[in-house]
C-alpha cells in the first residue's frame, strides 16, 4: 500500500509564520520548513496548518474530514504551542487567581490519542512532532509589550523560566503519547537543543522559529523521513 501524499495539520510553526522586524507584523516565510521539504521528499505535501490552532481544533478537523481522504496518507500532527499558552491579560489582571492553559493536560493528551486513532482507523499513518523550544525572556517581553503588568505575570509564574518548563512539559506529553501508541515522532525540539542556542533561531517574540530555525526543522524532518523512505507507505505512488 502506497501513500498518495503527506498531510500536515499544525499551528503557526509549520505554517511558516514569522515576525517581520522591519514591518513589525507577522508574515509568512516564503522558504519555510515545509517549502524546503516539498522539494526534497518523494511525496507531495498538503499543509493545512493554521496560526493559533490547538489540538482539540485539529481533532475537530480530522473528525469532519471524509474518512476516505485520509486513507494511505501520512498525517503529521504538530500541536502544543497554543495549547500550553495562557490568557496573559487575565493572568495580569488577577495573578493570584487560578488560571488554566488554553488546553489543559488531560484534554491535550486526549486530543492527541484521538487524532492518532482517527488517522489509523481511516487507513492513514499518523506522525507526531515535538515542540521547538521557546525563549522565556523574549516571550515575557513580548506578552508585556502593550502594557500588561510584568510584575503580576511574574507573580503568577514565579520566574520567567517557568514559561519554558511549562512548554517543555507539553512537549514531553507528546513523547509520552508517542510511546504509548507506538506512533512515530519527529524530534524537532531535540534538533534545536542539540545544535544551537535557541535565541539565535527564534523571532523577536521568542516563540516562532525564524528562517534559521526553519532550516533546523527541515533538516530534522528530512533526516527522520530518510529513516522511513524504505517503507512502502512512503514510496511514491
Amino acid at each position: 500500500m502506497k501513500s498518495s501524499e503527506i498531510l500536515i495539520l499544525g499551528d503557526s510553526v509549520f505554517k511558516g509564520v514569522v515576525f517581520d522586524n522591519v514591518r513589525q507584523r507577522y508574515t509568512l516565510l516564503k522558504d519555510g520548513a515545509v517549502q524546503m521539504l516539498s522539494s526534497l521528499l518523494p511525496l507531495p505535501i498538503v499543509n493545512r496548518s493554521q496560526m493559533g490552532r490547538t489540538a482539540p481544533e485539529g481533532l475537530q478537523m480530522l473528525q469532519n474530514q471524509d474518512p476516505s481522504s485520509l486513507k494511505n496518507r501520512v498525517v503529521v500532527l504538530e500541536f502544543g504551542g497554543n495549547d500550553c499558552d495562557f490568557n496573559w491579560r487575565k493572568v495580569a489582571e488577577q495573578p493570584d487567581a487560578p488560571h488554566t492553559p488554553n488546553t489543559d493536560e488531560d484534554a491535550f493528551q486526549d486530543a492527541l490519542y484521538r487524532m492518532i486513532a482517527r488517522v489509523r482507523d481511516c487507513g492513514g499513518r499518523p506522525i507526531l512532532s515535538t515542540l521547538p523550544p521557546l525563549d522565556p525572556y523574549r516571550y515575557l517581553d513580548w506578552i508585556t509589550r502593550d502594557g500588561l503588568s510584568r510584575e503580576n505575570i511574574l507573580r503568577f509564574l514565579g520566574r520567567p523560566e517557568r514559561i519554558y518548563r511549562w512548554q517543555e512539559y507539553y512537549s514531553s506529553m507528546i513523547l509520552h503519547v508517542s510511546a504509548e501508541t507506538l506512533c512515530e515522532c519527529v524530534p524537532i525540539r531535540e534538533a534545536f537543543l542539540s545544535q544551537v542556542r535557541g535565541e539565535d533561531v527564534l523571532c523577536e517574540d521568542g516563540i516562532h522559529p525564524n528562517k534559521a530555525g526553519h532550516k533546523i526543522i527541515a533538516d530534522a524532518a528530512l533526516q527522520f523521513a530518510g529513516n522511513l523512505l524504505g517503507d512502502p507507505l512512503l514510496a511514491r505512488a
